[in-house]
């Protein structure tokens, strides 16, 4: 009975997921910035595999959010593989205060890690010093287009438009994988009561790659002066054939009067001092693009696996001299500017003294001059067969260059290596089956290692079975439980790795009630602000998980019909109530004191019966 209970832990140890040593760190590059600035964000994954999942960034609706490149490092020591990756973002805040950034999670489909919460102050513009990293931000300058006249009545003499947006490709015309860059501006010649919140586009045929920091600066059109906000983005073409970029918008808060001009010189201390109105908001938004994505000409290598950009490559082995039977790292490095992320490993030559295993890959994301860049590495590991001076050929890497329409070739210089007879131990055998008679066992080279002679414990073997056929019938019946049970855990753990969203959907209700009692628990000690953030949080969680979509980055129609389309069945009371909870949380969570007749505790009282509307209203 004690030897079957060994066996079955040892099965339930294996049904259980396998734990991988991740982790995840999130740190700013300062505590506090000016309302005109720009925060860096790194968030760094590490695990112990050749890759690790990207970080899933909370909603943060009191900053903007910019993906400004990656750094990635991974390495192979004795055997044991570290991945260590660098992922930095540029926050730009909307709103004067201490603000929070939530803490930041990631998942690898077995194991889960949290970075820590992190509070940021915001302080009017210039009341803290630009760091060197961060880009210079234009001058304001004085003065207006006619002293003495406000902007918006000048706007409305000049039959100008007082606020909108442009957005504009540099060109409409690409190869699949060329870089189009998307420029957004967005022109106000009124105050605004807060930096305005940008909602993306979605894209046909195309992905993107955000080029930060927002630029800012001022221009006089139609004899009335506006200042701009630009974002720029990155897009690439999938495949040839049409595509489209679609509306995007931006939504600002503008007050219901005009009581300062964006060009006063002291334009930001007296927006900062009206900050408290949050006046009226409005939505801005674009016309579709439509963009022509041409085929590749024809005439590509043999093995062309679809790399467009320009681009070089390099060669690398992590020694020079190794034994037979020894594995040697060989990294084959691709740099330049294209989408890299597309960019699969190259093709190694013939190589009949190596035995090559799997390859693993590491990628370096730049955003410099608007140009997406970086490097690729790929790890081959290669294993000598033979002793002696070996040499690896040139490893090529063809290309299609944009630029001038041709098609290219990149080759590495040859990587040579002295290979030196490995120990006796490391040796290949080889067994002959059709031998008449057991025979001695013949080294032949260097495939299987490690051969241990079992014979001496062979006895026991027998033995051990004799004693678990003589155990009655019922001794068997707990062991087979427990079988039955292992093997449904590790198929219930692979359902749940490959179906998350379902999960997501179900947990929705226990997750919120959780973030209900949190928020209660910090209300009775008086940190109401604090309670507001928690229910705002997982509201938006909650919706999210239900819709399978990141509802927070959508203005509150645009989820409404996201709502109605996910759930035909929803009423247009359950709508409502959850326009009123979006709008009140809102209310109290961007202006706490605008909103001090909403208490706290009402707010979780009401989103608790909220949900309870939802898992009725809300069903799959």
């Amino acid at each position: 009975m004690k030897n079957h209970l060994l066996v079955l832990a040892a099965l339930l140890a294996l049904a259980a997921p396998a734990r991988a040593a991740l982790s995840v760190t999130a740190e700013t590059d300062r505590a506090s910035v000016p309302i005109d600035g720009n925060l860096y964000l790194t968030v760094t994954v590490s695990g112990d595999s050749s890759s690790v999942p990207e970080p899933k960034l909370p909603n943060m609706q009191n900053f903007n959010v910019y993906d400004s490149g990656r750094s990635q490092s991974i390495s192979i020591i004795n055997g044991r593989i570290a991945t260590s990756v660098s992922f930095t973002y540029i926050l730009t805040p909307r709103f004067i205060g201490v603000q929070r950034i939530p803490a930041i999670s990631v998942f690898n489909g077995k194991e889960k890690a949290v970075a820590q919460e992190i509070q940021v102050t915001v302080t009017k513009a210039g009341g803290a010093q630009q760091q060197p990293r961060q880009a210079a931000q234009p001058a304001r300058r004085p003065g207006r287009a006619q002293p003495g006249k406000p902007a918006a009545q000048q706007a409305a003499q000049n039959g100008a438009e007082q606020i909108f947006i442009k957005a504009e490709p540099d060109k409409r015309s690409a190869y699949p994988g060329e870089q189009i860059t998307l420029s957004i501006k967005f022109y106000t010649s009124v105050p605004l009561s807060s930096n305005p919140q940008y909602v993306p586009p979605s894209f046909k045929n195309l992905i993107s790659e955000d080029l930060p920091p927002v630029r800012n600066g001022e221009l006089e059109l139609n004899g009335l002066r506006y200042a701009y906000s630009e974002i720029k983005t990155a897009l690439f073409g999938l495949t040839s054939g049409p595509a489209e970029i679609r509306p995007l918008t931006v939504i600002a808060q503008i007050p219901s009067n005009e009581p300062v001009d964006p060009f006063d010189p002291n334009f930001f201390q007296n927006l900062m001092a009206m900050s408290g109105a949050q006046g009226r908001s409005r939505e801005f938004s674009t016309e579709a693009i439509k963009l022509d994505i041409k085929a590749l000409p024809a005439g590509a290598p043999a093995d062309f696996n679809g790399a467009v950009g320009s681009y070089a490559v390099s060669a690398s082995a992590d020694r020079s001299q190794a034994k037979t039977g020894e594995a040697v790292n060989l990294s084959v490095t691709i740099t330049g500017d294209g989408n890299l992320k597309a960019v699969t490993a190259p093709k190694l030559p013939d190589l009949p003294d190596f035995k090559v295993f799997d390859t693993m890959s590491s990628l370096d994301v730049r955003k410099e001059g608007d140009i997406i860049s970086g490097k690729k590495t790929f790890t081959y590991i290669l294993v000598p067969r033979t002793e002696g001076r070996r040499t690896i050929p040139p490893v090529s890497f063809p290309f299609f260059d944009p630029k001038t329409g041709a098609y290219r070739e990149a080759r590495t210089e040859p990587v040579t290596l002295i290979v030196e007879k490995g120990a006796e131990g490391g040796k290949n055998v080889y067994f002959n089956p059709a031998a008449a008679a057991p025979g001695p066992v013949t080294a032949s080279g260097s495939d299987i290692r490690y051969v241990t002679d079992l014979s001496a414990g062979a006895p026991a073997l027998p033995g051990l079975a004799a004693k678990a056929n003589s155990l009655p019938l019922w001794a068997h019946l707990p062991p087979a439980v427990l079988l039955a049970l292992a093997f449904w855990l590790a198929r219930f753990n692979r359902f749940k790795s490959a179906n998350p969203l379902l999960f997501r959907f179900r947990g929705a209700r226990r997750e919120a009630f959780r973030d209900i009692d949190e928020a209660e628990g910090l209300i009775k000690t008086g940190k109401t602000n604090e309670a507001v953030s928690v229910i705002y949080d997982s509201f938006m969680a909650y919706l999210s998980d239900k819709c399978g979509e990141k509802v927070g980055a959508l203005t509150m129609r645009k989820a409404a019909d996201l709502i109605r389309a996910r759930f035909p069945g929803v009423t247009d009371a359950a709508l409502e109530e959850i326009r009123e909870l979006w709008s009140a949380l809102e209310l109290r969570h961007f202006s706490p004191e605008a909103a001090a007749a909403e208490g706290a505790s009402d707010l979780a009282k009401k989103y608790s019966l909220l949900i309870e509307l939802l898992e009725k209203e809300l069903r799959s």
